[in-house]
């Protein structure tokens, strides 16, 4: 019996054909990718997506320039003070919404709001009169003379002594229509003013010579004077109060090399709290004209001339910022309510979102 051995083969390596291509056809292919890239990049900056729709009139970047100009200019300064992190702090800690969207969510409502108040005015006829015209040519000479832009950033931004001139033509027309809106609305100023008192807003004007009674360190901290430091500071502004007694102008009193005596000029309220309560109750028992004695304070000494005990300044400014501030509301209520919804309009989110504050018109 003849036994023959099976012999079990494991799974055979089934031989690939390679596939070769035409280098040819890479080089096509190539191309095709190219022109496609190009074209999409063609086709992004020949189509301009509006940013804003009003009534159907689209408003491109290029038509807003100036507006995002006013904004990125305001913000960047405060941005420059803060070493170039102003931009991206948060504004609002609870939506994280930062500083640069907020600015940018700014710009659009101020054009959207200067656009529609303007149309208002047009169709009621508003027209500028020749002063205003001429203020405004006065102020695009000095944007495009005196503001120290580059041309390359004047024909970026597309700041031609026309596109300024319409721009600021439309922030002029709505102004004048909203002042002339709050006129016919129901404020009652009377009643405004009633609601704030004069005697908590009176205030007192005054002039003083002063010494400090605390010494500077080496290291910027301060401790009080010695006695006999305080005798010397006593008798040096002893000596300015004497001349002036005698003296009608006292910004003039101390010469340029003194380094210790100070002349400055400041005003309170009875409420305020810069001056210690009884230097305050010192100063404002005085008759205008009069000159203290020399008073002392925790941090020096004081020789104050009351040049107006009865000043309306502070009231005047309160009364007329609250009055303001009723007409803001109101002139905001009617916008809303029955200026606003007169026109459809539409916001492009996607062109919006890809603006990047900042980067918009400053970039030179």
């Amino acid at each position: 019996m003849n036994k023959s051995k099976k012999t079990i083969k494991g799974p055979q390596k089934t031989k690939k054909k390679q596939l070769k291509i035409n280098p040819k056809i890479w080089i096509v292919t190539s191309a095709i990718i190219g022109l496609l890239l190009i074209a999409a990049i063609l086709f992004d900056q020949l189509y301009k997506r509006p940013l804003i729709t009003i009534n159907g009139d689209k408003y491109y970047l290029e038509d807003l320039t100036y507006y995002f100009y006013n904004y990125e200019t305001s913000y960047d300064y405060i941005n420059q003070i803060y070493g170039g992190s102003y931009w991206d702090m948060p504004y609002d800690y609870s939506t994280g919404m930062t500083v640069r969207e907020y600015a940018k969510l700014e710009v659009i409502n101020e054009i959207l709001y200067t656009e529609i108040l303007s149309r208002e005015a047009e169709a009621f006829g508003y027209t500028l009169t020749q002063e205003e015209e001429d203020s405004i040519n006065e102020q695009v000479d000095k944007i495009l003379n005196d503001y120290g832009l580059s041309e390359k950033f004047i024909k970026r931004n597309g700041f031609t002594p026309e596109y300024l001139k319409e721009v600021l033509t439309k922030y002029k027309l709505a102004e004048n229509y909203k002042n002339d809106v709050i006129e016919l609305l129901p404020i009652d100023e009377e009643a405004i003013k009633a609601d704030i008192k004069y005697e908590d807003y009176r205030q007192y004007d005054i002039e003083y010579l002063y010494i400090s009674t605390k010494k500077i360190n080496e290291d910027g901290s301060t401790e009080p004077m010695n006695d006999e430091e305080k005798k010397a500071a006593y008798q040096a502004i002893s000596e300015y109060r004497e001349k002036a007694l005698a003296a009608e102008d006292w910004s003039t009193l101390i010469p340029d090399d003194e380094e210790d005596v100070k002349y400055r000029e400041s005003d309170f309220l009875a409420k305020d709290t810069f001056f210690p309560d009884d230097f305050k109750e010192t100063v404002m028992a005085m008759e205008n004209d009069a000159i203290s004695e020399i008073l002392e304070t925790e941090d020096g000494y004081y020789v104050v001339r009351m040049v107006n005990n009865n000043s309306s300044e502070t009231y005047d400014r309160t009364v007329e910022d609250a009055i303001k501030k009723a007409e803001e509301e109101a002139f905001t209520k009617q916008y809303n309510e029955n200026i606003l919804p007169k026109y459809t309009y539409d916001l492009n989110e996607r062109a919006i979102r890809n603006l990047r504050m900042g980067r918009i018109t400053l970039v030179d």
